[in-house]
């Protein structure tokens, strides 16, 4: 009898120990895999304008958007970028005529990134670009807009994380992207907010 009542309380006090071993087990968050980054610098352009190139205004800024596929326990992910990269603007007159240009850029690219690092990675975005050119003027010459697309346009990016918490990161980015229609090229530093879906 005294044995049988020392095996029930043997059970009880392990059943008891496991239930709480399982109560304070921490759960690992749930790993998610789309993420999206947008961010906002200072950006300069390397002038390669002809008619107007002492009045070309090299600095300017640009804005960057992704939402990339981040598989986990991989160190490479896919995604796809756009953004509104200011390449420059220039003012020029001449005789009784002033104008204003605006020369932008909107890329549709995807892009291929790989980390080195908890903080350190790389992007490639390779694809086309809508481009806009904008003259206004003071006269009787009117605005002109323009609108083309450049079809192999790529970008390259050096990027740090400085700050990752489970869901918010927070990383500034080197980005060079270089336009084919008109051989325009452009470097940015942007300040990047990373997000998890």
């Amino acid at each position: 009898m005294r044995v049988q009542k020392l095996i029930i309380a043997a059970s009880a006090i392990l059943i008891t120990c496991q239930t709480m071993a399982q109560t304070d087990q921490v759960v690992p968050p749930k790993y998610r895999k789309f993420a999206v980054y947008a961010g906002i610098g200072p950006s300069y352009f390397f002038n390669n304008v002809v008619t107007f190139k002492n009045a070309v205004n090299s600095f300017n800024y640009s804005f960057s958007a992704r939402v990339m596929w981040e598989p986990q326990h991989s160190f490479l992910s896919l995604g796809f970028e756009t953004g509104y990269y200011r390449l420059y603007t220039a003012n020029g007159s001449r005789q009784s005529l002033e104008a204003h240009i605006t020369n932008t850029a909107v890329p549709l690219q995807l892009v291929l990134s790989m980390k080195y690092s908890k903080h350190l990675y790389s992007d490639f975005s390779l694809g086309q670009s809508l481009l806009y050119n904008k003259v206004e003027t003071t006269g009787y010459d009117g605005n002109f807009n323009a609108r083309s697309a450049s079809l192999s346009d790529f970008a390259v990016t050096m990027g740090y994380r400085f700050i990752t918490k489970p869901r918010i990161s927070y990383a500034v980015e080197t980005k060079f992207f270089y336009s084919s229609l008109n051989e325009d090229a452009t470097i940015a530093l942007l300040f990047i907010v990373g997000f998890k879906l």
